[in-house]
């Protein structure tokens, strides 16, 4: 925790904000990545903070910091300096295709977050997307035309925006065509065939009963109806007034 929090986030992928304070979510899930780590949860490190009589470790409320930083914080003003020809960034499938449209933002985040390693970009985009896309950022390219990068650690850039002309990636997967609906068409009679119809059975009395099982339904509505309506009355015809 010492070491992640306070010498070297930047070899696990953090990078902490203006006061030192690296989100808790994200710090865990940088320990859990390390061998035999994974079972660590946050009650795991609030245990360890119950027992910190020197105060190495302070937390404000869903974010954890060291009180004894050797690395330097992120100076827009005192680090602008190029950065490598190619850096790497990890993204969410689901982030991509609107990425190419408009580029990179920080979004949530203060800095959009990039690496010279591209392992280390695999290990950060994983923990939002299992099998994030990997993009290339032409640096260089980008240097050029006024956009500016920040270092941070050994292999760590940070940038206020990439816009989309400097962002490489594979091509997006063909969509598939919408499922048309499906249309119930007649059945055309081949040659040769025949349709079986009660109307054209050849025996009278299989005939007479196909047609009252059809009309049933028919015949138990109409005399709902007569009982509803009631009695009907007939009136006699006299013909001499």
């Amino acid at each position: 925790m010492s070491y992640i929090s306070g010498n070297r986030p930047d070899e696990f992928g953090l990078v902490p904000d203006k006061e030192g304070y690296i989100t808790i979510k994200e710090f865990i899930k940088a320990i859990n990545e390390e061998p035999n780590m994974a079972y660590v949860r946050e009650s795991h490190l609030r245990e360890v903070l119950l027992n910190d009589r020197d105060g190495i470790f302070e937390i404000d409320e869903k974010k954890i910091r060291s009180t004894q930083r050797n690395f330097c914080m992120v100076n827009k003003e005192e680090y602008l300096t190029p950065s490598p020809k190619i850096l790497f960034k990890g993204v969410k499938r689901k982030a991509y295709p609107y990425i190419l449209k408009a580029g990179l933002f920080p979004g949530s985040k203060e800095h959009i977050v990039m690496t010279t390693d591209r392992d280390l970009a695999v290990r950060i985009a994983r923990r939002l997307d299992q099998e994030p896309v990997i993009l290339e950022i032409r640096a260089k390219a980008a240097i050029e035309n006024g956009i500016t990068f920040y270092p941070f650690g050994e292999s760590i850039y940070l940038a206020d925006s990439v816009p989309v002309q400097f962002i490489s990636g594979p091509p997006l997967p063909k969509e598939l065509p919408p499922k048309k609906e499906t249309v119930e068409k007649e059945r055309e009679i081949a040659p040769g065939s025949f349709i079986l119809r009660a109307d054209r059975d050849p025996d009278l009395r299989r005939r007479k009963k196909a047609k009252k099982r059809i009309g049933w339904k028919e015949e138990v509505k109409k005399s709902r109806k007569r009982k509803k309506a009631g009695p009907v009355e007939y009136k006699t015809y006299n013909p001499y007034g």
